[in-house]
């Protein structure tokens, strides 16, 4: 009996075996391949919309993640490869937004948007003959894409290499007429070149075309202004200040108009309303303390210097402004004795030499700035100079330099 048990036992797993070798191999089924074209591609914009939302929030990985998801979904999704380089180029990763403008080129070698985009990135670097390389390459395929042609009018300038760029803003601008941003790229190359009158044209165009962009009036009164068009940069600075009434920069800028135009009491008002706006911010009192050498009030100009000096301890700017100050009033005195030179007059001469010593050294404070050095030394020979007159005046005048 036993042995019949094991007999059947043998035949039951022989049967089990010869089945489960016999039958048919189970294929795992892969859900992505099941999808139709449509439904993939219906996944890939969802996830690419929701990707773009994160990325409008500035929640970078999120939509990282979902960008990915649409290329997994979609793998030639061209828009979502140039969106994931863009926000790996915003969250300063390099190497994978450089990878992904590569992977959108392959795809699309005639979409100008990868080549605009790692361009751009090689710019961002300042990669520049890699970026000009880039931009041209677009432009074989596209050659009157306004954005690569402004891209290149863009690097070339930062090139330095003016004349080149005005030639790329000028391609532009043939096929858009009338492109602000096209128009405001060369009124700055023009401002850079240092040729301001030419830049005014273009300005004054934009802003009859959209007279509400505030970085176009600022910039238009700013060369209104370096030109000494006094007249037409009051009335600009004092229209936006009616838009912007708290703009500390537009009331000192207004100062500084007025100041130019002698209007004294203006500038001053206008100075003071600056300081008040910006309480902390030294540069409303600089202005102020020129003004007041301006109008020969030296002890208002000095009490102001060191009131900048208490809100920017480390600018040395303050220092010079107080060289300034006494090379005024040494000035003043050096004028003085020379329409009188006598014993009796020998104070005078005395002030004015104290005056130039105590300028001198304030300058010698300035040149710590680099910036300033230049200037600082200039006016530091000139007081040495006129010491040099004076010390041979006392020593013949003051009764050899006693008095």
């Amino acid at each position: 009996m036993k042995r019949m048990f094991t007999g059947m036992c043998l035949l039951t797993l022989l049967a089990v075996s010869l089945s489960v070798w016999c039958a048919p191999a189970q294929t795992v089924k892969d859900p992505v391949a099941e999808k139709t074209t449509e439904e993939r591609q219906r996944e890939a914009e969802q996830n690419y919309s929701i990707g773009f939302e994160y990325y409008k929030q500035g929640n970078y990985d999120e939509a990282i993640n979902y960008f990915q998801k649409a290329i997994e979904a979609m793998p030639t999704y061209y828009a979502a490869y140039i969106a994931l380089a863009r926000a790996y180029r915003t969250r300063n990763d390099i190497i994978a937004a450089e990878a992904e403008y590569n992977k959108a080129k392959e795809i699309d070698p005639k979409d100008p948007r990868a080549y605009e985009g790692l361009a751009a990135l090689y710019t961002e670097l300042r990669k520049y003959g890699e970026a000009t390389a880039e931009y041209e390459r677009g432009l074989k395929n596209d050659p009157k894409n306004i954005n690569l042609l402004n891209g290149l009018g863009y690097v070339y300038s930062k090139m330095g290499n003016y004349n080149r760029a005005l030639e790329y803003y000028n391609m532009s601008l043939q096929n858009e007429p009338e492109n602000l941003t096209t128009m405001f790229a060369v009124a700055d190359i023009y401002i850079e070149k240092g040729e301001p009158r030419n830049a005014i044209d273009y300005l004054e165009a934009i802003i009859e075309k959209r007279p509400a962009i505030v970085e176009v009036r600022e910039k238009l009164a700013q060369t209104y202004f370096d030109l000494k068009n006094y007249d037409p940069a009051a009335r600009m600075y004092s229209d936006l200040i009616k838009e912007q009434p708290d703009n500390y920069r537009y009331h000192m800028m207004l100062g500084q108009v007025y100041a130019k135009q002698k209007k004294y009491q203006n500038a001053e008002q206008e100075l003071n309303t600056a300081r008040r706006l910006a309480p902390n911010n030294a540069a409303p009192v600089y202005q102020l303390v020129d003004l007041n050498i301006e109008r020969g009030r030296y002890s208002a100009a000095e009490d102001l210097a060191n009131e900048a000096l208490k809100l920017e301890p480390n600018n040395l700017y303050a220092y010079l402004l107080l060289g300034d100050i006494y090379v005024r009033r040494g000035n003043d005195g050096r004028s003085s004795w020379t329409q009188n030179k006598s014993a009796g007059n020998c104070p005078t001469l005395n002030a004015a030499i104290s005056h130039f010593n105590t300028a001198i050294t304030h300058y010698n404070r300035a040149k710590g700035d680099g910036q300033l050095a230049q200037y600082a030394n200039n006016e530091i020979r000139r007081c040495n100079t006129w010491l040099e007159e004076l010390q041979e005046d006392k020593w013949f005048y003051c009764k050899g330099g006693s008095q």
